[in-house]
């Protein structure tokens, strides 16, 4: 019978933070989450319409290069992503825990994004700004957060100790770019993409955090089971003389 542990726990050494660090991850986003959410309360979204206009109104020219390319990041592309992260994971840590974690991210991220987004309700640029350019279909839900960004973050961070390190660093690479495309496509404002960034970070940490508790827990009891009688070589018989007795 196929014990749990043979195929739960990673069997390459995992990269997992210090609770320290991990916690500074999920404070950072929770303080920029924040921050997002008083701007849009106070109002002060001149500059968040500017930068709107900026990434969304680009000249026609760069819009027949960049949409092709922002067809990566709908859900379609991002799909594919996901499928061959787990791929990838599963495979070079033969263990399913990291994809429990970037689905517990997931989770966590989506329900904190849209429970935002009921509170907010806030509307779509398209609906909203003279000249907003809509490159996909319209979008259910309100604007604020961004749900999109905050998944991708939220499962980059959960994730970033099971992967090669150049890997980690696309997939970084990789949620930045979700967050323009939203823009880009002109579903989103940029504070949006800030505040879904900060509800994946937060969200992220909280898993590093479990993950930096399950993974020395699996480490301590490891140690113990070595230790326990019966498991060590056998000693001495009682009574046995050993090198150099007489």
């Amino acid at each position: 019978m196929i014990s749990l542990d043979s195929w739960w726990w990673p069997k390459r050494p995992a990269r997992v933070p210090r609770a320290r660090a991990a916690g500074l991850v999920a404070g950072l986003g929770a303080v920029l989450f924040g921050v997002s959410a008083l701007v849009l309360k106070t109002g002060t979204l001149g500059w968040d319409e500017s930068l709107f206009r900026v990434l969304n109104q680009v000249p026609a020219a760069a819009a027949a290069v960049l949409t092709p390319v922002s067809r990566l990041f709908l859900p379609a592309g991002i799909t594919v992503v996901v499928v061959l992260a787990v791929v990838y994971v599963v495979a070079r840590n033969r263990g399913v825990l990291p994809v429990a974690a970037g689905a517990a991210a997931a989770g966590l991220a989506w329900a904190l994004a849209h429970a935002a987004k009921a509170i907010a309700d806030r509307p779509r640029p398209y609906e909203v700004m003279a000249g907003a350019v809509l490159r996909q279909q319209p979008a259910h839900g309100t604007s604020f957060p961004s749900s999109h960004t905050a998944v991708t973050v939220a499962v980059v961070i959960a994730l970033v100790p099971f992967l090669a390190r150049p890997l980690a660093v696309a997939g970084i690479g990789y949620a930045v770019l979700v967050g323009w495309s939203r823009v880009y496509l002109g579903v989103h404002y940029p504070l949006d993409v800030l505040g879904g960034a900060g509800i994946g970070l937060a969200a992220g940490g909280v898993i590093l955090l479990a993950l930096g508790m399950l993974l020395p827990r699996k480490g301590r009891a490891e140690s113990l089971q070595d230790a326990a009688p019966g498991c060590g070589p056998p000693g001495p018989a009682p009574g046995a003389r050993t090198a150099g007795q007489k």
